[in-house]
């Protein structure tokens, strides 16, 4: 009698754990189809709504997982609905919402990639489930350059794994934040890829204003710490086995806005320091008003006083150093080639800037190159970055490293 009561009890307690279990999955495939269909549709939307910059931000980072996990969910509704008994209402309505979204997904991938592939960009889900392009790193080395204001201004140095007997192109990069956050460091898992692609890599630290405020602009000061800087790196690229006659120039956003600011200026004899061999803008602040009065970043209302905070007042008050700052002042025939890469859903900067600053450079015969990547906003896919700007350098002799990695 006890040993049937204990079979009972058992028997009891199993059903309870597999009812449990069974509670815990459904919940769980509703989280992943709710997710599937939210990455799935969300970037579809309006840019400025809240739910289109959720999706559009994550939705490169997220894919690779989303549809491992959604092939994976309906396999699971597969094997429930081969089962002959059991409720299987749940499981057919799952598997009709996660097909569904799995088919707009892989629909959105072929047309990512193709538009990353047009450009010379690859972007690959397998790397994308490694994690790899989102890893930190360190410099082999920091040196100081100037000091400004009572600050240390610092150059991180990234070197080749093997060095080269032969001098080596120059990888610079210049840090974004609105001009007013983030580091050299910012990227460095960039900055390690293209030092392991063979070529020395810098990247520069420059003086930030304060966010929120507009007592500490730096719109005079920034574009001169990165002119003595380069300076610097001219002076002694040959030292760490770069040849300072090749200089490959990248920036995101507010950096990109200073690399074009840059490229432009000293193309034009307006900035005393070496004219850079190509460019890499990667989704360039350039219209500055614009991203003053719209700019939003995970939020439904826009972010004010990015740009004020840079140029010390409100825009429509100092117009000269709105246009000083402006990469648009600065196109020129002599520009030195630039490739800029940007989200058609970036909320921070305008993409149709960047359409105009190509267009502008098309008339006069300057050589700009545009890549613009669907269903991203402000922060492209490293990988893309990375693969479209090494394939845009075979077209410049002398630019990629002896031995760069593709």
């Amino acid at each position: 009698m006890d040993m049937e009561k204990q079979k009972k009890k058992q028997k009891k307690k199993h059903g309870i754990l597999r009812k449990t279990a069974s509670i815990l999955l459904r919940i769980l495939m509703v989280l992943v189809t709710a997710l599937g269909i939210f990455f799935a549709v969300g970037v579809l939307g309006n840019r400025m709504w809240i739910t289109t910059q959720f999706a559009t931000i994550f939705f490169t980072m997220m894919l690779p997982f989303q549809l491992l996990f959604s092939a994976i969910l309906l396999v699971i509704d597969l094997m429930k609905l081969r089962k002959k008994n059991g409720k299987k209402r749940f499981y057919q309505v799952n598997l009709v919402l996660i097909a569904a979204a799995m088919v707009i997904l892989c629909v959105e991938t072929v047309q990512y990639k193709a538009a990353a592939k047009a450009g010379g960009g690859r972007y690959s889900l397998l790397r994308g489930l490694t994690l790899k392009d989102i890893k930190m790193s360190q410099p082999d080395e920091q040196v100081v350059y100037a000091n400004h204001d009572g600050q240390d201004l610092t150059i991180s140095i990234y070197n080749p794994q093997e060095k080269s007997e032969k001098l080596q192109p120059v990888y610079v990069y210049i840090h974004g934040g609105g001009w007013c956050s983030n580091n050299a460091e910012t990227n460095s898992n960039m900055h390690r890829q293209m030092a392991d692609a063979g070529f020395i890599g810098f990247s520069i630290n420059y003086r930030l204003c304060t966010s929120g405020s507009v007592d500490n602009p730096t719109w005079d000061k920034a574009i001169y710490d990165c002119a003595e800087a380069m300076n610097w790196i001219k002076k002694h690229a040959e030292e760490y086995g770069g040849d300072a006659d090749r200089i490959f120039l990248a920036g995101e956003s507010a950096g990109g806005n200073l690399v074009l600011q840059y490229s432009g200026m000293t193309s034009q004899g307006k900035l005393d320091a070496p004219v850079p061999d190509a460019v890499l803008a990667l989704y360039p602040a350039i219209d500055l008003q614009w991203t003053e009065d719209n700019a939003r970043y995970m939020t439904p209302f826009h972010l004010p006083g990015i740009v004020s905070a840079y140029v010390g007042g409100p825009l429509n008050e100092y117009p000269d150093r709105l246009s000083f700052v402006s990469p648009l002042t600065y196109i020129n025939p002599d520009l030195p080639p630039v490739l800029i890469i940007h989200g058609t859903k970036d909320t921070l900067v305008d993409i149709e800037a960047s359409e105009e600053y190509k267009k502008q450079a098309d008339e006069i015969g300057a050589d700009v190159t545009l890549i613009e990547l669907p269903f991203t906003n402000h922060g492209t896919d490293q990988q893309v970055n990375r693969t479209a700007a090494l394939n845009w350098l075979k077209g410049y002799n002398g630019m990629l490293p002896d031995d760069a990695l593709n």
